[in-house]
């Protein structure tokens, strides 16, 4: 019961604490990516407790998902949305939009995930814990606030999916590579880490997780690797 307490409480101070700085929208699709975010983060914990536990998890995200992707889904797409209309032309303004809301997603779910985690989360606070999850205690409409928002995100989705493409499209016409959100971020840290001249090459765009070639003008080349807009070669 502590542990739930601790969860929503938390829930309620991310929501004041992002309430001022970003749109209406905006907070709802920050708001669905910290829940779905700090959920995986309990779950790959809980996982590694015990058999009794890992079991728990199966249940919890068969369950949360079925209720919660459609909303979890919605604010990517969204996110990807705002994402390529502020881009166009501009990628680098794009880049650090999309890095500075990914930084915030997971540095808010890491809080409360290793809050909760370190006030003692083995496998009877698991099991706990994951009922929550999976019986709708922790349900994304379960927050008043944003319920109505994120129906607004659903439907904003289903209106506007085929002009996402056709821009995601366009753009990678225009710059010779395929669409990720993470290529201005991978080039640079290559330009840094790897070689100046560097030209880079989307090999997966599959968000948070994607990964890039880094080919030089001797032809030697390195991979990175891009996850939530955090890049590291590998």
């Amino acid at each position: 019961m502590l542990l739930r307490i601790a969860l929503i409480s938390l829930s309620l101070l991310i929501v004041a604490c992002s309430g001022p700085t970003r749109k209406p929208n905006e907070q709802a699709i920050f708001h669905a990516l910290v829940e779905d975010v700090t959920f995986r983060k309990l779950s790959e914990h809980c996982n590694g407790v015990s058999k009794i536990a890992a079991n728990q998890v199966w249940r919890a995200q068969k369950n949360w998902w079925e209720r919660n992707g459609v909303f979890v889904e919605a604010a990517d797409y969204n996110f990807s949305y705002n994402l390529i209309n502020l881009t166009g032309e501009r990628q680098e303004t794009g880049a650090r939009y999309a890095m500075g809301l990914s930084y915030d997603v997971v540095y808010e779910a890491e809080s409360r995930a290793n809050e909760t985690i370190t006030n003692g989360l083995e496998e009877e606070a698991c099991i706990e814990v994951m009922s929550d999850y999976s019986d709708g205690k922790m349900d994304l409409s379960e927050n008043k606030n944003f319920y109505a928002l994120l129906l607004n995100l659903v439907q904003q989705k289903k209106d506007t999916g085929e002009d996402l493409q056709l821009k995601q499209s366009q753009l990678e016409v225009q710059k010779g590579q395929k669409y990720s959100r993470s290529s201005i971020t991978a080039r640079n840290i290559a330009r840094r880490t790897v070689c100046p001249g560097v030209i880079i090459h989307t090999l997966k765009s599959k968000w948070p997780l994607e990964i890039f070639e880094a080919v030089c003008p001797d032809k030697s080349y390195a991979l990175l690797e891009c996850k939530w807009g955090h890049c590291k070669t590998l």
